[in-house]
């Protein structure tokens, strides 16, 4: 009980009562002291004692005249040593029921809060539960360890001789969670760079406790000496001093009202400012109100003219990369204004791939200064159909230091219509080129051929006289016979000139294609290179049409020897299919047929190859007269093939791309006539 009035009157500060007990014999105290604790007490680069609570205990005895000596131990050795009688002093021991029976307290030094810690990796701990199976590490005879004894957490333990070692096991893995206080766990951390370890998100309230220094029963003199000592370091403010120093850095210290009173005043001096502030910003509200209100009637207004206008807005952060995008700018692609993203990324994964390199390219002329822009590209909107948009914007806002733009606005216009209809416009452009063309090389065409078969009937006859009146042996009758074989082939490129201009006469009879072809299939196979293989797919049942079987043969012929010499010297296969076709119809919209057909039933011949193929530049110029990417001297060639088509009322289609062989289509319309009568052609008007 005097022991207990003695410790009153000491924190009470009474007149009268000296604040130093009697000197106790000068005799040197043996301190023990964890060696890995910090930042309460560890051992520096020296060797040498340090730490929060080593400090404290030094202001202490330099307070009570003590005489210290320290020992650096683990803790089970410290604990260990001092049951043994080996220490008088223990640095920074929680008071448990187990530990009164052999060890007395002093007032507290330091309240230390315990917290579990996990690998960063681990899964979360958010319960109790979610501790079931796991290795715990504590350090052994320690608080932990006294704490988790008394708790049924279903858990495996890995005791470890310090803490150092219980950290070292949770980041290596051979053990799961750790047990321990949070500061001096927290500073181990930040000192051994265990960055795999951090603090587990499930609190543990109940285990915190006090720090003290303990010394052996019967030590009440020693005891009491290190009480007043204690109190001496708080009044001057050493306690304080260190706290910050040690602790500080790492658990914020908690508030007290004698660390609030220096800044009462100016506390008060900001709550009149503040309650200035608020009736100023009343007023403020009420101008605000108003400007709001106005803004909200332009901000209608507005709206009404983008609504009238069928265009969408956006507006881009740059910097946040944050789109803004009115319900008009996503209605016009088939979407609502949530489904698409704010994200710029969204937007550019809309665009179509060919039209995106232009479009980054008008970006970057932005970036570097370009303010105003309009750009014309494709979307694809949700039905997945490409749509034409304009795109017309303003960079409202750039950086000052850099000119990046902060800020971008402008417009979306659907333009889909427009450009549908200037495509359709340029093909019925294009397309009465072509017929003007053809029609004039037809005239051109058909003049020379009458003109020059008329010289030729001329030769012809002449030679054929002199032939008559010529010696078989004589040298002029092989002149005669070289000057008869050209005239006639000459005589047959007239008739291919003719077929040509759609002037040729022609014998027109109901036939079957399919016949035509079997008929050519031996001098087909003749023609052809040794590397060529026919291939047929002829479509039995095949209608009958209204054709010249000899200009057939010869379209035919032309084909396949076209698709031979494709080929080359390589191996391949030259194929011939027979089909019928009913325009208008999906079979005649896949076959690439067009309005230049009237509505009706064709018979399609198909010539395939798997041949070199052709580029654009040459597809463009295939049925020109006496065109060839090969030798000159070739004659008229596809040039007649188009005429004898035509001169049958039909159409030729081509597809072709380089390295991917070439398909010709010839459309035939199905006969409606009975019978056969021979009449001839009249001009095709392309």
């Amino acid at each position: 009980m005097a022991k207990l009035l003695l410790i009153a009157l000491l924190f009470l500060g009474l007149p009268g009562v000296s604040t130093r007990a009697a000197e106790p014999a000068r005799a040197r105290l043996r301190v023990g002291v964890e060696a890995n604790s910090a930042p309460c007490t560890f051992a520096d680069r020296q060797g040498q004692p340090a730490g929060f609570t080593v400090e404290l205990l030094r202001a202490v005895a330099a307070d009570q005249q003590l005489d210290l000596e320290y020992r650096i131990l683990s803790w089970p050795d410290l604990m260990a040593a001092f049951r043994a009688g080996e220490l008088d002093i223990l640095c920074n021991v929680a008071d448990t029921p187990d530990r009164e029976a052999f060890i007395l307290f002093s007032t507290t030094t330091l309240v230390m809060e315990g917290r579990l810690f996990r690998r960063r990796d681990a899964p979360e701990i958010r319960s109790l539960a979610d501790l079931a199976g796991r290795k715990l590490a504590v350090t052994r005879d320690s608080r932990a360890h006294e704490y988790v004894r008394e708790k049924d957490w279903n858990l495996e333990l890995v005791l470890c001789a310090s803490l150092a070692d219980c950290l070292q096991a949770v980041d290596q893995g051979s053990a799961d969670v750790l047990l321990a206080t949070h500061l001096v766990t927290a500073q181990l951390i930040r000192t051994h760079d265990y960055t795999r370890v951090v603090a587990a998100e499930l609190a543990i309230p109940d285990f915190s406790y006090r720090q003290h220094f303990g010394v052996p029963p019967g030590a009440t003199r020693l005891l009491a000496a290190l009480n007043e000592g204690l109190v001496a370091v708080h009044r001057n403010g050493t306690y304080d001093q260190l706290y910050e120093k040690w602790v500080g850095p790492l658990e914020t210290r908690r508030l007290r009202w004698r660390d609030l009173q220096p800044y009462l005043p100016p506390l008060v001096l900001l709550a009149a400012a503040a309650l200035g502030v608020l009736f100023w910003q009343r007023h403020l509200l009420r101008r605000v109100v108003h400007q709001a209100r106005a803004l909200r009637e332009n901000e209608e207004r507005l709206q009404l003219v983008f609504e009238g206008s069928q265009d969408g807005f956006w507006d881009w952060d740059v910097a946040g990369n944050r789109v803004l995008r009115s319900p008009r700018w996503a209605e016009m692609l088939g979407y609502a204004p949530e489904q698409i993203d704010a994200g710029r990324d969204a937007f550019i994964a809309l665009v179509h791939p060919d039209d995106l390199p232009r479009l980054l390219a008008d970006e970057q002329l932005i970036r570097q200064g370009k303010d105003h822009f309009s750009l014309e590209f494709r979307m694809r909107a949700r039905s997945g159909e490409w749509k034409w948009i304009l795109d017309r914007g303003k960079v409202v806002a750039r950086d000052p230091a850099t000119g990046e733009p902060r800020r971008i606005t402008g417009t979306h216009t659907d333009i889909t219509a427009r450009k549908l209809a200037e495509a359709e416009s340029d093909r019925l452009q294009n397309k009465m080129q072509e017929t003007q063309k053809l029609e004039s090389l037809g005239v051109l065409a058909g003049g020379i051929a009458h003109d020059f078969n008329n010289l030729l009937t001329v030769i012809l006859g002449n030679a054929a006289l002199a032939r008559m009146d010529t010696d078989a042996s004589s040298a002029n009758q092989a002149r005669l016979d070289a000057v008869v074989t050209s005239a006639n082939r000459a005589a047959e490129l007239c008739r291919q000139l003719l077929a040509y201009a759609g002037k040729g006469t022609c014998t027109i009879v109901r036939l079957n294609l399919n016949d035509v072809i079997t008929d050519t299939t031996r001098l087909l196979e003749l023609s052809i290179g040794k590397h060529a293989r026919l291939e047929f797919a002829l479509a039995p049942a095949l209608p009958r049409i209204e054709a010249d079987a000899t200009q057939l043969r010869q379209v035919v012929m032309n084909l396949v020897i076209n698709a031979s010499e494709a080929l080359g010297e390589r191996t391949g296969t030259i194929r011939l299919a027979t089909t019928v076709i009913t325009h208008p119809g999906p079979a005649a919209a896949e076959a690439g047929l067009g309005s230049d057909l009237s509505p009706g039933s064709y018979v399609c011949m198909e010539v395939s190859d798997t041949g070199c193929g052709m580029p654009p530049e040459v597809l463009g110029r295939i049925f020109d007269p006496f065109f060839t990417t090969k030798f000159t001297g070739r004659g008229l060639g596809l040039a007649a093939v188009l005429g004898i088509v035509r001169t049958h009322h039909g159409a030729m289609r081509v597809r072709s791309e380089p390295g991917q062989g070439a398909t010709f289509r010839i459309f035939l319309p199905v006969s409606q006539a009975q019978t056969a009568h021979p009449f001839p052609a009249e001009p095709a008007n392309g």
